[in-house]
């Protein structure tokens, strides 16, 4: 009985191989560059971890901006970058703003919690005050000109641009204040936007609108799980369908196929691969844009020299 089990399970083993085998989609294109948060300076994420300050943890690089500002975005957008990811909270009153932290006492010169404070009062602020290589001894981007942006300002200025936004708040309020606005002005642009949030605003966002792209680590986390268990199979996951698919470095081992396979099995049904590096250089990736592989990086200057080779 056992043996004519294991003999039904290795010959339906060896039937969806085949059929994976058969069914191998090839690579429809490239893979692209993220700006990951308008891109930045390079951080040590050692320090960072025992610090929890990103403007106490970076290291000098040729990148010339900040994260999340205008001025780093134009540098993105001038390298060749393909996507901007920003971070954006709501204000207190009611309008969205492009920044990272919860608080601004790191990286400014104002205090508090972002949601309380007006667009007009986080526009006043110095953003690039707190930003130090050498654990304060000095503060090379303090006092030149660095602003808070409105959302508006930064979508307004590049109309052809997708954008990732990556919303901070994690409530129905602050859900429907960023969809009311959304759909009021760029109604036409969210087919090319991705909202990236918790596991309670992809619900939130996919009850009210099912053709908007979200995104959470939950998500992410259920889509890779599932492409290990099967993806070898030549079945995609339903989870990683119809999405970006963002990656850490460290996990491209476990991916069957990986990097080509992986990539055109994700563009025939409708997603892109991407790998997560964060504020890390290029350098110290193994990039695979030619495999169908993107880069979510802040490496303006890393990029912009790839690009331009």
């Amino acid at each position: 009985m056992y043996k004519k089990l294991t003999v039904i399970f290795i010959s339906l083993l060896g039937g969806l191989i085949v059929i994976g085998a058969m069914q191998e989609p090839e690579l429809r294109e490239s893979g692209k560059f993220v700006a990951y948060r308008g891109g930045g300076q390079l951080v040590d994420y050692q320090k960072l971890a025992g610090n929890g300050c990103t403007a106490h943890s970076i290291v000098r690089s040729e990148n010339s901006h900040i994260e999340n500002t205008i001025e780093s975005i134009d540098d993105a957008n001038n390298a060749g970058f393909h996507i901007f990811h920003i971070n954006i909270h709501r204000s207190q009153d009611d309008r969205f703003v492009v920044f990272h932290d919860w608080t601004l006492d790191c990286a400014t010169n104002g205090s508090g919690e972002v949601r309380a404070s007006s667009t007009g009062l986080l526009s006043e602020l110095d953003a690039g005050y707190g930003y130090t290589f050498d654990d304060g001894k000095s503060f090379p981007f303090r006092e030149k000109g660095y602003r808070i942006s409105r959302l508006e300002t930064v979508l307004d200025k590049y109309p052809d641009k997708p954008f990732w936004l990556n919303i901070k708040n994690n409530d129905e309020a602050s859900f429907s204040a960023l969809y009311e606005m959304l759909t009021r002005k760029y109604k036409n642009r969210l087919s090319r936007m991705v909202i990236i949030t918790s596991e309670q605003g992809v619900r939130w966002f996919q009850k009210k609108d099912p053709a908007l792209v979200t995104l959470s680590t939950e998500s992410t986390k259920d889509c890779l799980k599932r492409y290990v268990l099967y993806g070898w199979t030549g079945i995609f996951p339903k989870a990683c369908a119809n999405r970006p698919i963002l990656i850490p470095p460290s996990k491209v081992k476990y991916l069957w196929g990986y990097p080509k396979k992986f990539a055109a099995l994700a563009q025939k049904n409708g997603s892109e691969v991407f790998l997560w590096t964060e504020h890390t250089s290029v350098k110290s990736q193994h990039l695979e844009i030619e495999n169908g592989v993107g880069v979510v990086t802040g490496d303006i200057y890393g990029v912009g020299a790839l690009m331009n080779k």
